[in-house]
């Protein structure tokens, strides 16, 4: 079975008062280094280095099929540097008139210092995640945009190395997988990034990967036989 080369082109907008100091987005930034298709940019620098050129942004957006705006939650909503950022360059003839971001992707990838097990009904915050990230919701509604179910990160310090390999896969996924991500999506991405990882590797290397690529392929060729059988099943009854 061959799998598509991903070409999507992954803008992750990071909303943090002191990004370089945290621990979250230090690994954040690492594991994104690995995709090729993708471009980070801190909001918070952007602002301390120079006036924003909105015109400039506003193109930037435009080149992009996923935007992600990265943050800490601080009390149920993002730092003021994003709040900022989209009043500054999502203006109303940019999202509205010329509707230069319709069918983009947005998606959100939230930090908590908290449980996420606080945040649901009965829980000591009582609303969840969803619930308090509707404006953003509203937003990309406005702007045309698909809106993507968030990405949740809770308190990433007591996470422990398997933990993290997860949260790694987990987020790589998110910025260059297509979505929503099926079992078979997701397996097609992961064989992808195998063979991207086959450069430079030695022919022992090489064989190994080919061995996991190819226990990947024949789990999905039994995973569509079996479709097809219940298809048949299905077909049958009617």
């Amino acid at each position: 079975m061959e799998s598509k080369v991903i070409t999507m082109k992954t803008l992750v907008l990071v909303s943090h008062p002191k990004a370089t100091a945290s621990a979250t987005q230090t690994f954040l930034k690492t594991s994104a280094d690995y995709l090729d298709n993708v471009t980070w940019r801190s909001i918070d620098d952007l602002y301390s280095a120079t006036q924003i050129n909105i015109v400039d942004e506003q193109k930037r957006l435009r080149a992009f099929d996923r935007i992600i705006f990265q943050f800490p939650m601080y009390w149920y909503t993002s730092p003021a540097s994003l709040k900022q950022y989209m009043d500054d360059v999502f203006t109303r003839k940019f999202i509205v008139a010329k509707h230069w971001l319709k069918n983009k992707e947005l998606g959100l990838v939230i930090t908590l210092g908290d449980s996420l097990t606080d945040f649901q009904a009965g829980g000591r915050e009582r609303f969840t995640i969803s619930e308090l990230m509707k404006p953003f919701e509203a937003f990309a509604n406005k702007a045309g945009m698909v809106y993507l179910k968030s990405f949740i990160i809770d308190q990433f310090g007591y996470l422990d190395v398997l933990k993290k390999q997860e949260l790694l896969v987990g987020y790589l996924q998110y910025l260059s997988a297509p979505m929503p991500l099926s079992l078979e999506k997701r397996e097609k991405w992961l064989i992808t990034r195998l063979k991207q990882l086959e450069a430079g590797k030695t022919a022992q290397q090489r064989e190994l990967l080919d061995l996991i690529i190819d226990s990947i392929d024949s789990r999905q060729d039994q995973i569509d036989d079996l479709k097809l059988n219940i298809k048949m099943i299905r077909d049958q009854e009617e």
